[in-house]
């Protein structure tokens, strides 16, 4: 068999709170482990090898700070990772400030990497307690083929980023090039409880389709009537449906084949990839009749789920014999229309909740001293000094908009255009709030000339659905969604809001009735658009992505490190302009479901903050008394998670690109204020 190094690789990073893998079979190879303290060897190249360490804090009360000991002959370590090494043979791990403390049954976990050969040595620490009896792991291993006729049917593979290979090849291949050690509390080391499990064949119910041959058999080895052949093709697919009855994390296993010489990788795709965008490496094998397994964790969403592998390369995929499907309840899917139940949950409440006509303004005002929409209204009439005031005016476009990131604190003048205006990065709200500051202390209509141009530019970008896109006119792809992203829509919802109840520095005659009739108009239809694109998780309300399909109402992905998620930031400005809104039962129901999310225990982490000055090494930092909410979360898990450039998503912002964690705001204190605000007002 090849190397074992990197069978599996998925995009998504474990966090220090990821539990290891526990095989059903305690024969299926033996190793000692400790109380409290795993040893996995989790990538095995002959000369050296990747390890972590998992530190589980067995008793009942929290502890703060911890540390391990652990010796092996003729190893090296070389580096190490979420952790502070110490030491040379034997080595001591102690806890950084960020995962020192540890409530009862919480982990932690470290990795290293080591020049030498892989053992399993003993793990020694105050959490580690004494040795516990022998029990097995499929984390990262290789099983002899003598042993796998016993052990593949039974065999629980779960790792959110290890691979698990199995070979169960007619030729002997019996070496052994990676070990488990693993914590005998098995019953809480599975991060997949196994509560169902089914496996779908070729042309079975659930196996949907695929560019090639569905079933051959011209290989042996291979289990059922036989195996699906994908064509020799970059783009390549196989696509199966799963109906998951909860949504939840399950383990895939595919059981596959690759007589070829190099890699056959798979993208495998997640409900088209709005649940997950995965890189399966599926390495050559040695032959056509030398079978093995690579496991992954994946979440899978209420309902009806596709998920589609395809090729990566010119020669296709590896042969695939059988998709096995493990965690919560799962049956085989529907193979046409395969939409989540998530999905079609905003589709059906959208008609539920609203209707095509703009909802009703009855209902009770609330202050709005506090409010953050109100606060960063009153910030923008003086964003620039007055002297700025014509140079401002002069980087308009025609269509009235302007672009964005400008300071305006450069020598000259802009020269206009015709080119897209934007809401983006507050370009054209805050303009038109500060020109009508500018325009009720001097009265010159040139000032409100522009403003007017501004409020038409936003009524016209508008679209039926109520939706305000980035950029207008539109410029395509994502930008063409409705823009959540740093408070665009709901902020220009709120100035037309403003303007149409005069409210200071719109008390004068900038506007006329009509002007304001027109507004009022485009409020009403932007808020409807707001409730009905309000995600649901589980039929219950949450919050919102950052930006939103224009008429379907659902999450989108913007560039490659913005996939679809619920929005830690962009949901407060949007409580927020919902607050400066008539209470109608409608609204009081979005609000008080997205304040509930804001202040759930699963949604924030308790005493931390983000310091973007640490974001080099670690920006998420302990602080007591603090709470900080991530910048992105899972849409259906409600897990917190960073992105790459690539569009690879993580647990743990260590993990992620030095450019991309250095150049993005990945979390912070969010929340707050929102939440201040919520409670100041009855909420």
């Amino acid at each position: 068999m090849k190397n074992a190094k990197n069978i599996f690789t998925m995009p998504i990073k474990t966090s220090v709170k990821a539990s290891l893998a526990i095989s059903t079979l305690a024969l299926a190879m033996a190793s000692p482990s400790w109380a409290g303290c795993t040893y996995t060897v989790t990538n095995n190249w002959g000369s050296g090898f990747t390890g972590e360490i998992k530190v589980t804090n067995d008793t009942n009360q929290t502890v703060n700070g911890w540390s391990v000991s652990w010796q092996e002959s003729g190893v090296s370590v070389t580096n190490s990772w979420n952790a502070t090494l110490s030491g040379s043979n034997p080595y001591t791990a102690t806890a950084l400030g960020w995962n020192a403390t540890l409530a009862p049954k919480a982990s932690a976990s470290f990795g290293f990497q080591a020049n030498g050969k892989a053992g399993a040595p003993a793990v020694s620490g105050s959490l580690c307690g004494a040795a516990a009896s022998s029990v097995s792991s499929s984390k990262s291993s290789v099983v002899s083929s003598s042993v796998v006729s016993s052990i593949v049917a039974s065999s629980i593979v779960a790792s959110s980023i290890k691979s698990s290979v199995i070979s169960s090849s007619s030729s002997s291949k019996s070496s052994s090039s990676a070990a488990v050690i693993s914590s005998s509390k098995s019953s809480s080391s599975s991060s997949v409880p196994i509560t169902s499990s089914f496996t779908i064949q070729e042309e079975q119910a659930g196996f949907c389709r695929v560019d090639g041959i569905a079933t051959e058999n011209t290989n042996t080895g291979y289990v059922g009537n036989g195996y699906t052949n994908s064509n020799n093709a970059q783009g390549s697919a196989i696509v199966w449906a799963v109906d998951a009855a909860t949504s939840s994390r399950h383990t895939l296993t595919f059981r596959f084949a690759n007589g070829g010489t190099a890699n056959r990788n798979g993208a495998l795709l997640i409900n088209g990839g709005s649940n997950g965008n995965y890189t399966v490496q599926l390495p050559a094998t040695g032959s056509w009749t030398t079978w093995q397994t690579a496991s992954i964790e994946i979440d899978l969403v209420q309902g009806n789920n596709s998920l589609q592998l395809t090729s990566l390369t010119a020669d296709g995929l590896a042969n695939i014999d059988s998709l096995k499907i493990e965690g919560g309840t799962t049956k085989a899917g529907v193979c046409s229309g395969t939409t989540s139940s998530s999905a079609s949950s905003v589709k059906s409440s959208s008609s539920a909740a609203t209707s095509s006509t703009p909802s009703s303004s009855s209902g009770k005002l609330l202050t709005l001293d506090g409010n953050p929409a109100a606060s960063w209204f009153t910030k923008s009439k003086t964003k620039w000094g007055t002297d700025k005031a014509d140079i401002v005016l002069s980087y308009q476009q025609t269509n009235g908009g302007w672009p964005k990131n400008l300071d305006y604190n450069s020598v000259g003048k802009g020269s206009g255009g015709s080119e897209s205006g934007t809401i983006d990065n507050g370009a054209t709200i805050t303009e038109m709030v500060y020109l009508a500051e500018v325009y009720k202390s001097s009265n010159n209509t040139k000032y409100r000339d522009a403003v007017r141009k501004a409020a038409n530019f936003i009524v016209s970008s508008q679209y039926s659905s109520g939706a305000l896109p980035q950029f207008y006119p539109l410029k395509g792809g994502y930008a063409n969604h409705a823009t959540f992203n740093d408070n665009g829509m709901a902020y220009a919802l709120t100035v037309l809001d403003f303007a149409v109840n005069k409210r200071a520095p719109y008390d004068t005659d900038i506007f006329t009735d009509a002007d304001r009739a027109k507004f009022k108009a485009a409020v009403a239809k932007g808020t409807d658009y707001i409730l009905k694109a309000q995600w649901k998780q589980n039929g219950k309300l949450t919050a919102w992505c950052a930006q939103h399909g224009e008429f379907d109402y659902l999450p989108k992905k913007a560039r490659a490190y913005e996939l679809e998620s619920l929005s830690g930031s962009e949901s407060v400005g949007i409580t927020a302009f919902l607050m400066t809104q008539p209470q109608t039962p409608e609204i009081q129901a979005a609000v008080k479901a997205a304040v509930a999310w804001f202040n759930s225990p699963t949604t924030y982490l308790d005493g931390y903050t983000y310091d973007s000055a640490l974001a080099a090494t670690n920006p998420i930092v302990k602080k007591a008394g603090s709470k900080m909410w991530y910048r992105f979360y899972d849409l259906n898990t409600n897990r917190g998670f960073f992105s790459d450039r690539d569009g690879s998503k993580f647990y743990d912002i260590t993990q992620m690109s030095l450019e991309r964690r250095t150049g993005y705001s990945w979390g912070g204190s969010y929340g707050t204020g929102i939440i201040k605000f919520a409670e100041s007002v009855g909420y």
